[in-house]
């Protein structure tokens, strides 16, 4: 009986090696997808110098959200704290753009490609991909009148969950997700919609390429707009209370500060632009279930 008890704790000991051999190895493994570096896009743009750049590049940043993930003085803070997933601050850019140029800065910005070569990870650049050459110029211009202040913030944290997401493809560096995304074009609904559509590049982030919800942020499709009275869609985005005084998660926390300067123009244009989308989904569907065009 005890050399049957023995060799059965050398095999527990040897499944337990085994085991940490195998998570051993999955960090590895991780820790190499995280850090391995991307192919360094070839840019040229500048920063605007026009007199109006400014002015233009703050409201950029205060539509894409930018102090929401890099603070008020764009020092950097932690935005993201769900461990064992990720642990992910914003980096102090008011730092960075001391010693980085242009070129490294749209490379972030629009690439997801860091001044030394890293992959990034959280930076919505497959977002900011649709922004114009202009709009990130002014972009630049309106970021570089801050002043270097605070600390350096620390690099994002990828904890187990956040680490097996990365090994099944299911949490991916921004030069990937800009890579998969670089054909996704919001759907061009005609000029009447232009700037609804333009607008609307502001949604991608949270709600997807196509606005069909993300199921990592719990986000909705964009066709629920067409069930919006315009009251309460401006509303929404000017407070984030949703129609019926209810609070909506995310949506709540940052439509105030990224929405609450949209002129009433400006919301009918975008609430028109995703009520047509919608009409645009019924119609397909209707095909799909008749397999018959409809007039």
């Amino acid at each position: 009986m005890k050399r049957l008890l023995k060799w059965a704790g050398y095999g527990l000991a040897g499944i337990a090696a085994l085991l940490l051999v195998a998570i051993g190895g999955a960090f590895a493994v991780s820790e190499a997808m995280i850090r391995w570096p991307a192919e360094t896009p070839t840019v040229r743009l500048a920063a605007s110098s026009d007199p109006g750049a400014v002015e233009r590049g703050r409201r950029v940043a205060k539509i894409n959200g930018c102090h929401d993930c890099h603070g008020k003085n764009l020092e950097g803070q932690l935005f993201h704290d769900e461990m064992p997933i990720i642990r992910a601050w914003g980096p102090n850019l008011s730092r960075a753009l001391a010693t980085q140029s242009d070129a490294d800065f749209d490379r972030a910005i629009r690439h997801g490609v860091a001044a030394d070569g890293r992959r990034l990870w959280i930076m919505p650049s497959s977002a900011f991909q649709h922004l114009t050459d202009q709009e990130t110029a002014d972009l630049m211009a309106y970021l570089r009148t801050y002043k270097p202040t605070g600390e350096a913030q620390p690099r994002l944290q990828v904890g187990y969950v956040g680490r097996i997401g990365v090994l099944l493809g299911q949490f991916r560096s921004e030069p990937d997700m800009v890579k998969a995304a670089t054909s996704l074009k919001l759907e061009d609904l005609g000029p009447q919609h232009a700037e609804g559509r333009a607008l609307a590049r502001a949604c991608i982030e949270c709600h997807g390429q196509a606005l069909e919800g993300a199921k990592m942020l719990k986000s909705p499709d964009l066709s629920i707009v067409a069930s919006y009275d315009p009251e309460d869609f401006a509303r929404l985005l000017h407070t984030g209370v949703a129609a019926g005084n209810r609070k909506v998660g995310l949506m709540t926390q940052v439509a105030p500060a990224r929405f609450g300067g949209l002129s009433s123009q400006e919301i009918s244009a975008l609430q028109g632009y995703l009520k047509a989308r919608a009409e645009r989904q019924i119609a397909r569907a209707d095909v799909t279930s008749t397999g018959t065009q409809q007039p």
